[in-house]
């Protein structure tokens, strides 16, 4: 494990559980983000899955997703991974 994949596990995990203990639900959001769109994908998802748990069932309009934390690392996760093919393109353009 490198330091900064130490830094970067240190930090997502601070701002969830800030949010997590604060009742500001953005901060549990970024700090699922921020996990998810570095590569760590099973580490937000776990995040994700422990925040659900301990915030319990939405009410509203998102009660048809019942983990949305899960949900949203899911799906930054599969934006990173096919969004990597797309703007991180590993070939150096020859010429235009």
């Amino acid at each position: 494990m490198t330091l900064a994949s130490r830094y970067i596990y240190a930090i997502t995990f601070a701002i969830a559980a800030t949010g997590f203990l604060l009742p500001f639900w953005p901060l549990c959001v970024v700090g699922v983000l921020i996990a998810a769109l570095s590569g760590r994908y099973i580490f937000a998802v776990v995040v994700a899955l422990l925040i659900d748990l301990g915030l319990g069932m939405p009410t509203g309009v998102l009660h048809y997703l019942v983990l949305p934390f899960t949900v949203l690392a899911v799906i930054a996760a599969l934006a990173r991974i096919f969004g990597a093919a797309y703007f991180l393109d590993k070939t150096p353009l020859d010429r235009l």
